[in-house]
């Protein structure tokens, strides 16, 4: 039975208020103070760090990329499952999501003030019945401080080794406590600043290509031409910038005042016929050499100069876009600042039934500007352009070796600076919290102790806006299609009261390394600003009562209980402009943005048995039940149910286990997500490829032939071409020109929200032991272990196009996808859906290991106190079901079989050492492909038998292991700390970014420290 008097508390995973308690729950705490003294400045580094977050997170080198939540975003996933079925709390209560772009999903964890977090209390098992829906994978529930009084000062600042990413916090509170309560005032101030690729130790600047050959050895090499290029280096060239398609040619290279194919300020880089065009037709500098250095002189080459060598350099900046400054400037990783204002407070009655008023407000605003080059502008200039230089007022590109052809159009494949570089992102976001509880005392009355009450709202609303500038489309489009030269000489475009401003794609200024610039007039008319606001809202109001239920009559221990209501609203309204929502920057994608609302009303109870107390083997056992039903506003009903077991035998031993169940309802972005479309460049497996094509090059109207023998596709994939009613034999080389073209498309992709989601459901379970050593009080030891098993059911997933064309036309894949792919008249692909569909079945299990020691060692006169504290997870499962279609990404970069993490504290006196190693096991990709010869990895390289040597992209990671260290001082109210993350500069795993989803070479949402050796310093000072 209870003691008389004892507080009662209530802890993360349950609503239940217990004076003692077994958590049969696996919960994980992270110390605010701890991460701090280890240099952790926000919570998105302290969250996204444990052993549970599996799967790819994504925080600040994701700049480039389209995410749910926007650029500059950071969130959690727990257990390879995903953001979206992680459920974030602060102080045991719901945080909304945040973002910028169509339809944030998740909370931000850069809007948490990380400075005023107190602990992180994460919950690894299914929450629904406890926190309602998203709690799939677990909880994490954000504490933060109420334990200040008097003024506080803190600073942080952290320095990477390298250029840039330097890290500096500044926050002050104030708190005062009054005999009804407490108040206490927070503000925060963050700048991280950015790391560009150039600046990183860890990158050379660029996207370098890392190979494995058959005898285990990895190269880090570019080869393209054999011993007619310049030489090795290890950045890939592409994409090739400053060069022209032309029908025939190909492509051919800005060499201003020097051509070797008569097309002035052109050359080309070989003969496209694979003969002898240039020598024969007197074209300067045409010499004969060996392409793939099998000693052979195979291919016809410019060497203007006669030193061997391809005159045009593709490690020269002015074509490999990478190897310029301007790129290697880029955001590896974007500057992050934020300003966060706390208030906590509470005022008590302090009448009979302990009346206790409380609130929260907190407010938080992210600035993120992002500067992330590369996009490539290609677009087709008419015949009839004056500035075309293969057009009416240009040359005869076919002239000069002897086949003229007439005017032509071409395509200028460049970069302009400036052009969707640039991407400002600002979210602020403020939540309120107000509430009451007490004692209901009223109760007694009818027989029930120990009742309270507990009631609040919270408010929650964000705005966040995103901005960029680009390239209008019918802009340069009206240019391109409408410019003509006057009698004058002059030339004018648009009908003349459309502002419309020539632009000549051909100028110098256009073709410069790293990219080119308009003229200011050309500037003015054709940039134009794509923005989007983006605004959600969510209101809780939750309120329960719960105590003393009844007695069991064989032991007297209490049966404790809750019962409660809860009502949310989550609304989103994302207002893009004309130019976002219309997709009129040149090659960039629709955004409709997201309107919708959703109600969910939901009852819960939880009751615990206290079965067994103090009985001969069985100094515990506790039963704990709970259950809700959600009643979401566009579907049925759905009910959810919690079973927890603690068994004691003794007080050293116990053994746990939790079976539940969890619901999920499609979030308002994949609800209420626009339709959202863009064109997107694909592969379509099902057209003929070059090599089995048979054409002559000088005849454009000889029919073109199959040869089957050339043919490497897999049988699969032509049966499965078949299958799907498409000809592989023939489709791209008909006899029209309409029918001709090559199996890169730029297709329109769909993407959106559906009204016919299904909710997800999942089955958690998870059981183990705790051993707490019962042989010595002099020191505790205390070892756990956890077997977790979820599985999700009806998951909702978005297809990628290029997953739903792989899985049509393969012979392993799905012929379900086929319905999602549509082709035009002439069965070239042009529409791939990739809205939200409900795809299967979701697993994740595993195992959760513990070691915590701790002792108080006394040398001479001195007390030693000794903590050292060891986790480790392993993945056993990590399927993903689509659609029949099952692949265990369990071993895989991201989602490897082995993290781990071990932390060792000593304190002595004033001053705590800490030394924390954090692991992250090997891992590789389900198909790592096959070695071959004449790469441009192993191009020209024999192997120890002296024959061509064979290689194939790294698809995999080593183990990695990083270390820290840190010493603190107390002193009266002064504390300083300083220490350095990632001690001996352990560099991440590379990988060739053909195997691995990557930047830059490093795995992606993994958790390597890509900082290299930061030194940081803490202060904090109490007045």
């Amino acid at each position: 039975s209870l003691e008389e008097g004892a507080e009662r508390i209530q802890v993360t995973g349950s609503r239940i208020r217990r004076s003692e308690f077994s958590n049969a729950s696996p919960v994980q705490v992270i110390s605010g103070d701890i991460s701090r003294e280890m240099g952790l400045f926000d919570a998105g580094q302290m969250l996204q760090g444990t052993n549970q977050a599996a799967g790819q997170q994504i925080d600040n080198t994701f700049g480039g990329f389209v995410l749910d939540n926007g650029p500059g975003a950071a969130t959690i996933g727990f257990r390879g499952l995903g953001a979206e079925r992680t459920l974030v709390l602060v102080n045991g209560r719901r945080m909304a999501p945040a973002g910028v772009g169509g339809a944030p999903t998740s909370p931000d964890l850069n809007l948490i003030p990380a400075v005023m977090i107190q602990r992180i209390e994460n919950l690894f098992d299914g929450a629904s019945t406890v926190y309602g829906s998203d709690a799939v994978a677990g909880v994490a529930n954000v504490i933060l401080r109420k334990d200040v009084e008097g003024f506080e000062l803190q600073g942080n600042y952290l320095q990477p080794k390298g250029d840039g990413g330097e890290e500096t916090v500044l926050s002050a509170m104030w708190g005062k406590t009054f005999d009804n309560g407490f108040i206490s005032l927070g503000a925060e101030y963050y700048d991280k600043q950015a790391q560009s690729f150039g600046g990183n130790p860890f990158l050379k600047g660029c996207e370098e290509r890392i190979w494995e050959t058959e005898e285990g050895d990895i190269l880090r090499r570019v080869s393209g031409y054999g011993p007619i290029e310049r030489g090795d280096d290890t950045c890939d060239i592409f994409p090739l910038t400053n060069r022209m398609s032309i029908p025939f040619w190909g492509s051919v290279y800005r060499t201003n005042g020097y051509t070797n194919v008569g097309i002035p300020g052109w050359s080309e880089t070989a003969d496209p016929t694979g003969g002898d065009l240039g020598p024969v037709y007197g074209l300067p500098g045409w010499t004969h050499g060996d392409s793939d250095g099998d000693g052979i002189n195979d291919v016809w080459f410019p060497d203007g100069n006669g030193d061997g060598f391809l005159d045009i350099d593709f490690q020269d900046p002015m074509y490999a876009y990478e190897q310029s400054d301007y790129f290697k400037k880029g955001d590896y990783r974007f500057r992050n600042k934020r300003y966060s204002l706390l208030l906590n407070g509470e005022y008590a009655l302090n009448d009979a039934s302990d009346t206790l008023f409380y609130y929260e407000g907190l407010y938080a605003k992210r600035e993120s500007p992002i500067f992330n080059p590369g996009g490539q502008l290609f677009e087709v200039v008419g015949a009839d352009n004056p500035y075309n230089p293969c057009g009416v007022y240009g040359t005869d590109c076919r002239a000069g070796i002897g086949f003229p052809y007439g005017p032509q159009d071409v395509q200028p494949i460049l970069n302009i600076r400036g052009d969707r570089d640039n991407f400002d992102i600002e979210v602020e976001q403020y939540r309120l919290v107000g509430g009451v509880t007490g004692n209901l005392l009223s109760f007694e009355n009818i027989g029930l102790n120990n009742w309270y009450y507990d009631a609040y709202v919270t408010y929650s609303a964000s705005d966040g806006t995103d901005s960029r500038q680009g390239i209008s489309e019918a802009n340069l489009l009206n240019s391109l299609n409408t410019a003509v030269v006057n009698a004058d000489g002059s030339v004018t475009c648009g009908n003349g009261s459309d502002g419309c401003v020539p632009v000549n794609l051909f100028a110098d200024n256009i073709y410069q390394p790293g990219g080119g610039t308009f003229t200011p007039e050309e500037q003015a008319y054709l940039m134009v600003n794509r923005t989007i606001d983006t605004e959600v809202t969510q209101f809780v109001a939750n309120g329960f009562i719960g105590g003393d239920l009844t007695t069991l009559p064989w032991n007297d221990e209490v049966v404790s209980s809750v019962i409660g209501l809860e009502y949310r609203r989550d609304e989103i309204k994302s207002d893009p402009n004309d130019v976002a929502a219309d997709g009129l920057l040149w090659g960039y994608f629709a955004d409709q943005g997201a309107d919708g609302a959703r109600n969910l009303k939901e009852v819960f109870a939880e009751l615990e048995l206290p079965l067994l107390r103090g009985a001969k083997y069985a100094e515990e056992l506790t039963l704990t039940m709970s259950g809700r039903i959600s009643d979401e506003s566009y579907y049925d009903a759905e009910s959810t149910y919690s079973l927890k077991a603690v068994y004691r035998p003794v007080d050293w031993f116990t053994l746990r286990g939790t079976k539940g169940t969890s619901y999920r309802a499609p979030n308002l972005r994949e609800r209420f997500l626009n339709g959202t479309t863009g064109f997107q460049s694909l592969t379509d497996p099902c057209v003929v490829p070059d090599d089995a094509r048979i054409e002559n090059p000088l005849d454009d109207t000889a029919p073109i032939e199959y040869d089957a023998s050339e043919d490497t596709r897999d049988q699969g994939v032509l049966d499965a071409c078949v299958a799907a009613g498409v000809d592989p034999t023939r489709l791209g080389i008909g006899d029209t020109e309409e029918t001709q073209f090559t199996n890169f498309v730029s297709a329109e992709v769909i993407t959106g929200g559906s009204q016919e989601l299904s909710p997800e459901t999942s089955l958690a379970k998870t059981y183990g032991f705790v051993f707490e050593q019962p042989f010595s009080d002099d020191f505790d030891l205390t070892l756990s272990l956890t077997r977790f098993d979820i599985e999700v059911t009806n998951s909702i997933a978005e297809p990628s196009a290029t997953y739903s064309i792989g899985q049509c036309y393969s012979q392993s894949g799905n012929p379900a996808f086929c319905s999602r792919i549509s082709r035009d008249s002439n069965q070239q692909i042009d529409m791939v859906d990739s809205s939200f569909i409900n795809v299967g079945l979701l697993t994740s299990k595993g195992f959760d290991y513990n070691i915590f020691y701790s002792n108080d060692i006394l040398i001479g006169e001195q007390n030693v106190g000794v903590t050292l504290d060891v986790q480790a997870t392993r993945m056993t499962e990590s399927l993903y079901d689509v659609l029949g279609t099952v692949d265990d990404n369990k071993g895989e970069p991201t989602i490897p079989e082995w993290r781990g993490f071990a932390r060792l504290r000593v304190e002595v006196a004033d001053f705590v050492f800490g030394w924390e190693t954090r692991y992250i096991g090997s891992g590789e990709e389900d198909d790592l492909g096959e070695f071959e010869e004449g790469t441009v990895g192993c191009t020209g390289l024999l192997n120890s038998s002296g024959d061509p040597l064979k290689c194939r992209p790294v698809a995999y990671t080593d183990d990695y292991t990083v270390h820290n260290v840190s010493i603190s001082y107390d002193f009266d109210s002064i504390q300083v700390s300083a220490g350095i993350r990632n001690v001996f500069n352990d560099a991440p795993p590379a990988v060739d970014p053909g195997g691995v989803f990557s930047n830059t070479n490093i795995p992606l949402g993994v958790n390597y420290d890509t900082n290299g050796r930061t030194p940081f310093i803490n202060f904090s000072a109490v007045f």
